[in-house]
């Protein structure tokens, strides 16, 4: 009756508790996780129960999947962005012109990224180290720049979903860095400023006082595909794109895809076992028990099995 958001009071509520419950997804997504669990601290027990589908999780926690709905949302995002820029000039030139300034600062100085606990954060392990201190470039800046910049790259992802929907299309699977030279072929943008479109894109709405940020979910994940595939181009393939020409389970349906799917489950726990002093992965069912320090990788200090013994008549299989 007071008016409260339980789902606001409960993020209110963390700082003050001794245990939490969470989805994995609250610590393993950066995207949800510093929204979430940044206040936590270094000294925190974090204990996965039920992990044997872990690596799974940290997989899809940086995996992106795009559609035609998806971009025609972002499209229309774009529009609104481009209204609401041309609102502020108009009314307050010199909320822009701050931002503006504040861009040619490194992402940790403007706020777009928090500070490393402990060489890294819990938000920042889609990008580089050495983006983290550096400018967003002076071509994406300008607000009005910046949402042309991004309607290039819808434009280039409708166009990439026609061909694979065409008669010529079928599924196909490119590296990241097939995919971007591609990109960069057929719209003229540079790598460099990729990397920077979703931290780009959060100052924006900042800017603009957006309040209703799940409006710009599907213009946030174009953002992310773009910072992701630019990241992650070069090196050891740690992502693949997938493209497929019907991923709808309706029969008759068509819906086109373009996935960006991680290949590395590590990428989404690097930053726990940096942060927090003590991880515990624990199931009932994690078997074979040396398997997932590879697939994750990191060093155990302990690593216990228990035997099972049950203390009435059950079901064998």
């Amino acid at each position: 009756g007071r008016g409260w958001c339980p789902y606001y009071l409960t993020r209110s509520a963390i700082n003050h508790a001794g245990i939490l419950v969470f989805n994995y997804q609250y610590v393993l997504d950066p995207k949800v996780a510093k929204m979430v669990s940044k206040e936590l601290e270094s000294e925190s027990i974090i204990v996965f129960d039920e992990a044997h589908n872990i690596d799974s999780v940290c997989i899809e926690a940086l995996s992106v999947s795009i559609n035609e709905r998806g971009l025609d949302n972002a499209s229309r995002s774009l529009g609104r962005l481009s209204s609401e820029v041309s609102r502020l000039k108009r009314s307050d030139n010199e909320r822009l012109q701050a931002e503006y300034s504040t861009l040619v600062s490194g992402l940790i100085d403007q706020g777009l990224l928090n500070a490393p606990v402990q060489d890294t954060g819990l938000s920042s392990n889609v990008l580089n180290p050495d983006v983290l201190n550096e400018a967003v470039p002076g071509n994406i800046r300008r607000a009005e720049h910046f949402i042309a910049f991004m309607k290039k790259i819808v434009e280039h992802l409708k166009a990439r979903l026609r061909t694979v929907a065409g008669p010529n299309g079928g599924v196909q699977s490119e590296t990241p860095l097939a995919f971007l030279h591609r990109m960069m072929n057929n719209t003229s943008l540079e790598a460099k400023p990729l990397k920077f479109a979703y931290s780009r894109l959060n100052s924006l709405l900042r800017t603009l006082q957006v309040s209703n940020l799940d409006e710009f979910n599907s213009l946030a994940d174009v953002a992310d595909f773009a910072t992701l595939v630019a990241t992650y181009s070069e090196g050891t393939a740690r992502f693949a794109i997938i493209m497929e020409p019907n991923a709808s389970s309706i029969p008759g349906a068509s819906d086109p895809v373009i996935e960006l799917a991680c290949l590395d489950s590590s990428l989404a726990m690097a930053p726990l076992f940096k942060r927090f002093k003590s991880v515990v992965i624990t199931s009932g069912t994690l078997s074979p028990i040396d398997l997932y320090p590879k697939l994750l990788q990191f060093e155990p200090r302990v690593s216990e099995s228990f035997g099972m013994s049950t203390f009435r008549p059950s079901v064998m299989p």
